[in-house]
């Protein structure tokens, strides 16, 4: 009775067997010797019964191939003085493994087969029992890889790691229950890994650098090969500040095939066939090109001309050197200096004609004239592109006295588009006098 428990049990568990396929080592096709231990002492030690699934060691699956043959030997130890005079073989399916009286067996098809070994004393008592698995590996004979070239583009994202993931499939390949697979690349220099999906029938290869290489699969001992080159794509630029009517001509470096233009704003700005940006209107929109599935931009904002002389003036300024003491002085500035002279070339001084006010009674006036961006700097503003070159920063909070406790002002200048995320641009805020993306949220103004 304890005997059938356990083979019930035993059979529950060989079902519930997960197999990891990806590392399996790789069996040859030739003649291979199996020592079989006899279960049979086990099953009788009744005292270590209850601990049969603690003893109990799984060995590693057994991976063969079509064609494959060898020889059952059996370990038996006959102390006892009962000696085998019959063994049996069997396999429980023989059109995966057939194996004969004498215990040589040869692997014809692909799947799983269980050989099971008895043998019997002179009183025909079962003294030896044993069992093996094959896990026999699909024939792909006739199997191809779908392309043995492949090159892919990189869009930059200058914050990110360039990486590129993709598959490539096997053509004529059999169903593959069982499967072994490893690759090498041509080029250590390049960080590249592969997985085989059997389920697709496919190659997932991820690469997180740029270059070219020879990628080597070897499935199911079957050797493919792969050239795949992978190239970065840049926009030219990724910022630009146009007046109507004005056109600039964008160009995409890294790749010299036919290229897909488009506006996220055709209304502000459209673009040609051949990369050349017109300005229709005042607002902001994104050009982008489209290049194997993936985009590459170029946040462009169209103003008027007087205050695209206030944003040249801004940035002219900021190259100076930064001085509260002589901030009103040509070559030196402060923050508020800088906006109140770039904003001369519009006519507008915030109050005060002859000397720049601080930064807070800068925000003052123009709250006062009911000037303040709702939301000021935030993500959804700056996704939506509602912000203007030209708008004023401030940043607040100090107890110091003056206005909102602010005691920093600073101009925005435009956008850049650094990148895509499933085709949707992500933008960074340009700054007169600090570095793309400084400032993530705060009070804003438009004079």
């Amino acid at each position: 009775m304890k005997r059938r428990i356990f083979m019930l049990l035993a059979a529950l568990f060989a079902s519930a067997l997960i197999l990891n396929f990806s590392g399996a080592k790789k069996m040859s096709a030739e003649e291979k010797t199996i020592v079989l231990p006899n279960d049979y002492d086990d099953y009788n030690d009744w005292d270590n019964w209850d601990d049969w699934d603690d003893d109990y060691d799984e060995d590693e699956a057994n991976y063969y191939y079509i064609g494959d043959t060898g020889h059952f030997e059996i370990d038996y130890d006959d102390a006892w003085g009962e000696e085998l005079v019959r063994v049996e073989y069997s396999s429980d399916n023989e059109g995966v493994v057939e194996v004969d009286e004498q215990g040589n067996y040869r692997v014809v098809g692909s799947g799983h087969a269980e050989v099971t070994v008895h043998g019997y004393t002179a009183d025909d008592e079962l003294a030896f029992d044993s069992s093996y698995d094959f896990y026999v590996c699909a024939d792909l004979a006739s199997a191809s890889l779908e392309k043995n070239s492949v090159k892919k583009y990189i869009c930059d994202l200058s914050w990110a790691e360039k990486s590129y993931s993709f598959s490539v499939s096997l053509k004529n390949a059999p169903e593959m229950e069982y499967y072994t697979f490893n690759y090498a690349s041509s080029n250590d220099k390049m960080s590249i890994s592969c997985e085989f999906d059997a389920d697709t029938k496919s190659i997932e290869i991820n690469a997180n650098s740029l270059g070219s290489t020879v990628l080597t699969f070897t499935i199911n001992k079957k050797v493919f090969q792969l050239n795949l080159k992978i190239t970065q794509v840049k926009m030219g630029k990724m910022s630009a500040i146009l007046t109507p009517k004005k056109k600039i001509t964008l160009k995409v470096k890294g790749y010299s095939g036919k290229i897909k233009w488009g506006s996220t704003r055709k209304k502000v700005a459209s673009v040609s066939s051949k990369g050349v940006v017109k300005a229709k209107k005042t607002g902001n929109t994104v050009i982008y090109a489209t290049i194997d599935g993936e985009r590459v931009g170029c946040a462009v904002s169209v103003v008027t001309p007087v205050m695209k002389k206030v944003i040249h003036e801004a940035k002219k300024i900021a190259k100076g050197t930064y001085s509260q003491e002589r901030r009103m002085e040509k070559g030196y500035y402060d923050c508020s200096s800088l906006v109140w002279r770039s904003y001369k070339k519009a006519g507008k001084y915030f109050g005060d004609k002859n000397y720049a006010p601080v930064a807070a009674n800068i925000a003052k006036w123009c709250f006062g004239k009911k000037k303040r961006i709702p939301g000021g700097l935030n993500t959804s503003n700056l996704e939506k592109m509602k912000l203007r070159p030209g708008d004023l920063f401030f940043e607040g909070g100090q107890d110091n006295g003056r206005y909102k406790g602010i005691y920093h002002v600073e101009m925005f200048v435009g956008y850049q588009c650094w990148g895509f995320y499933n085709n949707k641009p992500f933008l960074d805020a340009l700054w007169a006098a600090r570095g793309a993306g400084y400032y993530f949220s705060g009070m804003m103004a438009r004079p």
